[in-house]
C-alpha cells in the first residue's frame, strides 16, 4: 500500500504539470498552441491513431483531420503543429531526430527533414488509406508502408519515390514491422500474415499460418519472438525459427486489440477497445490487464523505457504512466 501510495503521488505531480496553464482547449487549435488540460476542461475530440517518441523528451501524436501533437517536453504539455492535410492520420515513425514520415488516408505521407519543423508531401501513387509507416532506426532510406486494398509500398531512397509491391490479394493491411534489413512481416484481414526473408527485402511475400480468420492489427518484435495482435481479444506469437504462429497466453480481453509494443524481451504492452491495456513482465507468459479509467479505444501505446509509456485513441484520449503501466493519468480530458 506504502508502494501504490508512493505511486499515485509521483502521478500526481506529473498530472499537474499537464494542468498547470488554466484554459480552455478547442479541437480547432491553431499551430503553436498548446493543448493542455485545463480547469475548464478539454473540448479536443478527434481520434488519435498513433504516437511516437523520439527520445524522452520529444514525441509526436498523430490522429484525424490531419491532427498532428508535438511534445518537447516530455509530454507535460502537447502542442498542435501543421500537417498541411485534412486527411485522417493514421501512423508515424522517425529513423532519426531529424527524419520522420507520417501516414494516412487518400494516400497520404509526409516526410519532415528538420525534426518536424516542416512537413513536406511524397507522391505515393496511390490514393488508398495507409494505415501504416516503417523504418528502421538510423536507416532513413529503406522504408515500407502497408494500407486497404492489398497496398504494400516500398521505398530505397527515403521516399522520393514509393513503389507498389504485391501479395496480398485486396485485403486491408494493418501493420508492417522488420526485425532486420532482410526479415519481416505484413499483418491485415482475415488472419493475413505475409512474411519475407533474406535477400528479397520485401520483393518476395509469402503466408504464414496464423491460425485465425480474425483481422490482425498489429505485429512487434521482441528479439527473440514475433507477436499479432487483432480483434476478438487474439493474441498469437511465433518463436525465432518458427513459420506458424500460435496464440499467446489466455487473456481477459474479448474485444479489438490495436495495438502492441515492447520494451527489451521481458516488457510488453497491448491496448485495444475499452479502454483496455495488458501488460506483461515476463515476456508474454503471463499478461495482466491493467486499470486505465476511460472506455474510449486506446489506439496506440508506446514505451521509452521499461516504466514510462503513453496511450492514446478516440475523442482526444491521451495516457500516461510512470510505472510500467499499473496506474494511467489522463493528459486530456474525454
Amino acid at each position: 500500500m506504502k508502494i501504490a501510495g508512493r505511486l499515485l503521488a509521483r502521478l500526481g505531480k506529473l498530472s499537474v504539470l499537464v494542468i498547470a496553464v488554466p484554459m480552455t482547449i478547442t479541437a480547432c487549435a491553431g499551430p503553436g498552441e498548446s493543448l493542455q488540460e485545463g480547469a475548464m476542461g478539454n473540448a479536443f475530440t478527434e481520434s488519435l491513431n498513433d504516437v511516437y517518441f523520439i527520445n524522452t523528451g520529444e514525441g509526436w501524436i498523430v490522429g484525424n483531420n490531419g491532427t498532428l501533437l508535438h511534445t518537447r517536453n516530455g509530454g507535460a504539455s502537447w502542442f498542435s503543429e501543421t500537417s498541411g492535410t485534412t486527411q485522417n492520420l493514421r501512423s508515424i515513425r522517425f529513423a532519426d531526430a531529424n527524419t520522420g514520415w507520417v501516414v494516412g488516408d487518400g494516400g497520404v505521407i509526409l516526410q519532415t527533414i528538420n525534426s518536424g519543423l516542416g512537413w513536406i508531401r511524397q507522391s505515393s501513387g496511390s490514393s488508398n488509406r495507409l494505415n501504416r509507416v516503417f523504418f528502421q532506426k538510423n536507416d532513413t532510406k529503406v522504408g515500407w508502408v502497408a494500407g486497404d486494398n492489398g497496398t504494400i509500398l516500398h521505398t530505397s531512397n527515403g521516399g522520393f519515390s514509393w513503389v507498389a509491391q504485391s501479395g496480398a490479394g485486396n485485403r486491408s493491411l494493418r501493420d508492417v514491422f522488420f526485425r532486420d534489413q532482410d526479415h519481416g512481416w505484413i499483418i491485415g484481414d482475415d488472419g493475413l500474415i505475409l512474411y519475407t526473408d533474406s535477400g528479397t527485402r520485401g520483393a518476395l511475400w509469402n503466408a504464414q499460418l496464423s491460425g485465425t480468420t480474425r483481422n490482425l492489427n498489429a505485429i512487434y518484435w521482441t528479439g527473440g519472438a514475433a507477436w499479432a495482435v487483432g480483434d476478438g481479444g487474439v493474441l498469437l506469437t511465433m518463436t525465432n525459427n518458427g513459420f506458424s504462429w500460435t496464440r499467446g497466453s489466455q487473456t481477459t480481453a474479448t474485444g479489438a486489440l490495436t495495438a502492441i509494443k515492447f520494451y527489451g524481451a521481458n516488457f510488453g504492452w497491448v491496448s485495444g477497445e475499452g479502454g483496455i491495456i495488458l501488460q506483461t513482465t515476463n515476456g508474454g507468459t503471463f499478461w495482466l490487464a491493467r486499470s486505465t479509467r476511460t472506455d474510449a479505444t486506446l489506439r496506440a501505446v508506446y514505451f521509452i523505457n521499461d516504466k514510462t509509456g503513453w496511450a492514446v485513441g478516440d475523442n482526444g484520449t491521451i495516457l500516461y504512466t510512470v510505472d510500467g503501466g499499473i496506474f494511467w493519468v489522463k493528459q486530456f480530458k474525454i
